[in-house]
């Protein structure tokens, strides 16, 4: 919902034409992947989070020859975390009182993210 690298840019190696624009060699295109995993011609209500939103191209980990080499590790590695956290503490809420977002022009994560266990 919250792309983690919500900017890619990229160098035009030739001309180009993308959506009916020529694009001249020379140029940088720049993709706005956080915003494009949220495109209502993509997905039906693309701003609302649903869970089970079929997100069979989303664009987070790249597209194409520019897909990330590590997407396979971090899902793994996501969903191993919250495996061993749910398991260990099954009911908790986020503290967003004391939550804090660490956002850059490149990256979007958390500087804090405490959570209340029950």
């Amino acid at each position: 919902y919250e792309a983690p690298s919500p900017v890619q840019a990229r160098y035009v190696a030739k001309d180009v034409e993308h959506h009916g624009h020529k694009v001249p060699e020379g140029s940088v295109m720049v993709l706005l992947n956080g915003s494009a995993n949220r495109d209502d011609r993509q997905f039906p209500d693309g701003d609302r989070f649903d869970i089970h939103r079929d997100a069979g191209h989303h664009l987070s980990f790249g597209y194409g020859i520019h897909f990330c080499l590590g997407a396979a590790l971090a899902r793994l590695e996501g969903r191993v975390a919250l495996d061993e956290v749910l398991n260990r503490f099954p009911e908790w809420e986020v503290d967003w009182e004391h939550a804090e977002q660490a956002r850059t022009s490149t990256v979007r994560g958390w500087a804090s993210l405490p959570a209340l266990v029950s």
